[in-house]
């Protein structure tokens, strides 16, 4: 029996083993630059951080120190006193900056992105942190909380901005009853200045009225004095002043002559009532010779009443 072999398959279960080592070496470069570069065959330690909720927090969560990726979390456990205990791998290259005051706490990676335990660098004149001891955690909120937060702050706006909202909607409101005021001031500015245009217009008239009546008047009065006598005018105040000199003096001659009737006025007034008096004993007198001889039996007289004084003492009228 003749057996006939293809040369193609010359050899090929040493090659398919050959391309099997390569494919197990390329696999196993790849599995040693992952694990280098993820730390995977760095030395580490463990720490230990005990918070009340185990909320946000799993298995393989990394732990970052500034930014860069030094750990993950290893475990997660109840203890006795219902607090979640969490075991934190970290490398050994990083224990230099992880000292007694430093902290964890659990953060977002942005506004949405995954969470991650942040640790924050410690004192360097701390001591650094021993394998298996605790590392404090500080709580923060979460998105929850942060909710419930924001909502309570913001509460107290929009129930102002609500009593606004109805304060200026009410049309009782001093703002509605404002605007509606401003309206009638604004018909009644309209008015005022149809009014004022009016007037002005009835202004400019009469201004142009009085301007021609003026212009007129200014004309008259021109003529008037264009059409005088100058030397007339002129004769006649030469002459003013020798009348005014003539005024002057009688107006001297009249107040000497009250001043002189003003004196015998005062001279002659003690007089006048002894004059008087003796006028009035005169004719007192008088009157009564008068009656006497009216009385005489030789003026054929009959005995009669004498009649009443005609005057009266002391009158100096009568």
């Amino acid at each position: 029996m003749i057996t006939q072999q293809d040369p193609r398959f010359k050899n090929l279960e040493r090659k398919i083993g050959l391309f099997t080592l390569l494919a197990l070496a390329g696999v196993a470069l790849v599995v040693l630059l992952v694990g280098v570069q993820k730390d995977l065959f760095s030395p580490k330690y463990t720490l230990n951080v005990t918070v009340d909720r185990g909320t946000g927090f799993t298995k393989g969560m990394p732990v970052k120190l500034s930014g860069f990726r030094i750990g993950r979390i290893t475990d997660m456990a109840l203890n006795e006193q219902a607090m979640v205990e969490i075991s934190i791998e970290i490398a050994k290259k990083y224990s230099k900056w992880i000292r007694s005051d430093s902290t964890v706490k659990l953060v977002k990676e942005g506004l949405v992105g995954d969470s991650i335990v942040e640790v924050a660098v410690g004192s360097l004149d701390k001591p650094e942190l021993k394998p298996g001891e605790s590392i404090t955690y500080l709580k923060t909120k979460g998105l929850d909380e942060l909710a419930d937060e924001i909502a309570e702050k913001v509460k107290p706006v929009l129930i102002e901005v609500r009593d606004i909202i109805g304060y200026v909607n009410d049309p009782n409101g001093d703002l509605k009853k404002t605007i509606r005021n401003l309206e009638l001031l604004t018909r009644h500015l309209e008015t005022t200045r149809s009014n004022a245009d009016t007037l002005l217009v009835n202004t400019t008239r009469n201004l142009e009225e009085i301007s021609n009546r003026t212009t007129t008047l200014l004309d008259a009065s021109t003529r008037k004095i264009d059409s005088l006598d100058v030397d007339k005018l002129n004769t006649a105040l030469e002459k003013l002043p020798p009348l005014l000199e003539k005024t002057d003096s009688a107006m001297a001659n009249i107040a000497a002559i009250s001043a002189e009737t003003k004196k015998l006025s005062q001279q002659a007034f003690p007089l006048i009532p002894g004059v008087l008096s003796r006028t009035e004993e005169l004719l007192f007198s008088t009157d009564r010779l008068v009656n006497s001889l009216n009385n005489s039996w030789l003026l054929g007289g009959e005995t009669t009443t004498a009649p009443s004084r005609s005057f009266k003492a002391g009158d100096s009228h009568e």
